[in-house]
């Protein structure tokens, strides 16, 4: 008999973890990382603020959640794209987050990092640590770069550039080029960036 109740507070635990994570992007979205209040997002998922530090621990755990874990981060599907095999992986990352981008506003959570990144240590800290650990160690494990986590580094300022310049700022004639001709100017500059011996190494 207990288990049925059990069953229905974890469905509830999870959809105010969801609504939570919703107001929290929206927060981030809007007023960047200093200014979005923890009571606020709370009050604005409907939720006690002690809930919010249940699940997510702190502030920054929150906007790690919310901003970072989504597919918006120019390198969270690289090690997706890694377990499919390494051959093309640069043109073949380009072209998966154009065409993600390009099926609508997914793009605002990313910009909302890169406000608060610009004005917030913390948020600068968060977003480098997202950058290293795991997936420098698996683009090293790959590749057997030594400098695995500045590549990783150039690969997400080459697509965050790419991205500002085509869907925030829609520069000409960047915003209407195809993604097959983005994939064949860029995709090999990212190939390079992840598989091609240090130029410290070479001559």
């Amino acid at each position: 008999m207990s288990e049925p109740a059990r069953r229905g507070r974890w469905r509830t635990g999870q959809q105010n973890r969801q609504r939570i994570i919703d107001a929290a992007r929206e927060r981030f979205m809007r007023d960047g990382y200093e200014r979005a209040a923890v009571r606020a997002i709370a009050a604005d998922a409907g939720v006690d603020v002690a809930i919010v530090y249940y699940f997510f621990g702190s502030k920054e755990g929150l906007f790690t959640e919310s901003v970072l874990a989504g597919p918006e981060h120019p390198l969270h599907q690289l090690a997706t794209l890694l377990d499919e095999g390494t051959d093309q992986i640069g043109p073949r990352l380009v072209r998966r987050f154009l065409e993600h981008w390009d099926q609508g506003d997914v793009f605002e959570p990313l910009l909302a990092l890169w406000r608060s990144a610009d004005i917030q240590p913390l948020a600068r800290k968060v977003l480098h640590d997202s950058l290293a650990g795991p997936l420098a160690e698996r683009v090293a494990a790959e590749f057997g770069a030594a400098d695995a986590e500045l590549r990783v580094e150039l690969v997400a300022s080459q697509l965050a550039g790419l991205a500002f310049a085509r869907y925030q700022l829609r520069i000409e004639p960047i915003a209407s080029t195809s993604i097959d001709d983005l994939v064949a100017w860029l995709g090999p500059i990212v190939q390079r960036y992840l598989s091609d011996p240090s130029p410290h190494t070479v001559g």
